[in-house]
């Protein structure tokens, strides 16, 4: 139970808010409708993720961890572009952008896993870890889901709401970007 709720304060800590907005930006065309999309969008990018942590965590892959928080500023930032380029439609290579992604920030948790699970046998920390993971993506995903719902009820069908938090996302998601860059290039 320990690395199941490690899991889940790992996404739903606002100090780590990058992983919220990643998940704010890949939703921002989805609704409960439109259930079976969002299933796989966000089971792509669950699984993208685990794929990657397991193989940074188990020392496989070892990228620089500079790069790899910039290209998850960058993933976020991708992802509203496509969405505003695409008109927020529901397309199906978003859940392989999705999972393209999802491999990109599971590097990002790489290390940090590798931290917690030294002296636990590896998978069975990885399982409940992801297991909390997913279970505080759902979470958020479903309070987005609901937040678009009160949106679209109140605010009209127009998808205002949309280009604002894309704006807002595009934003931060640049604001990360620029703030990453040092590190990357030790500046």
């Amino acid at each position: 139970m320990f690395y199941f709720n490690l899991g889940i304060r790992h996404i739903t800590d606002l100090q780590g808010y990058d992983h919220m907005l990643f998940l704010l930006a890949l939703t921002l065309p989805l609704s409960f409708s439109l259930w079976k999309p969002t299933l796989k969008w966000i089971t792509a990018f669950t699984l993208g993720h685990s794929i990657s942590l397991a193989i940074s965590a188990l020392g496989w892959v070892a990228l620089p961890a500079a790069w790899v928080e910039l290209a998850i500023a960058v993933t976020i930032g991708l992802t509203v572009l496509i969405h505003l380029f695409t008109g927020f439609k529901v397309m199906a290579h978003g859940m392989w952008m999705a999972g393209l992604f999802g491999l990109i920030h599971g590097f990002g948790f790489g290390s940090y896993y590798t931290f917690i699970a030294q002296s636990e046998s590896f998978w069975w920390a990885w399982l409940p870890f992801n297991a909390g993971i997913e279970a505080g993506q759902i979470a958020v995903v479903l309070c987005l889901l609901f937040v678009y719902w009160i949106f679209q009820k109140f605010g009209g069908r127009s998808g205002v709401y949309r280009w604002l938090l894309s704006g807002v996302v595009l934003t931060l998601s640049v604001q990360m970007i620029l703030n990453r860059l040092p590190e990357v290039f030790g500046a």
